[in-house]
């Protein structure tokens, strides 16, 4: 019974660690996207809304994460953006004033 424990601990330690990487390349994904369109990011971060299990190029199973964020295009007024990662690895990136960027 012990060991369940602890292996329960190790996979969520392992989970935990593996979903700070992910919104950390989120965040970079983000800000290089609003740099290009010239825009703010705001607030400097995003906000997991989906997660689930899905299939990679290779047939690999990754983590399948939704991000949003929020960003202003002249300071003003706060738009919607919405970034979806498949492991650690950008699939596609919408800006609500601009169109999709599929990776």
């Amino acid at each position: 019974m012990e060991i369940l424990v602890i292996m329960a601990i190790g996979l969520f330690a392992l989970y935990w660690r593996a979903a700070g990487f992910a919104k950390e390349a989120a965040v970079d994904a983000a800000r290089r996207a609003c740099n290009y369109h010239d825009v703010q990011l705001l607030d400097q971060t995003v906000i997991l809304t989906k997660l689930s299990a899905s299939r990679n190029e290779d047939d690999r199973w990754r983590m399948w994460r939704q991000y949003r964020f929020e960003y202003a295009v002249q300071g003003e007024d706060r738009f919607a953006g919405k970034l979806v990662l498949l492991g650690q690895s950008v699939s596609r990136i919408e800006l609500e004033t601009f169109g999709p960027t599929i990776h």
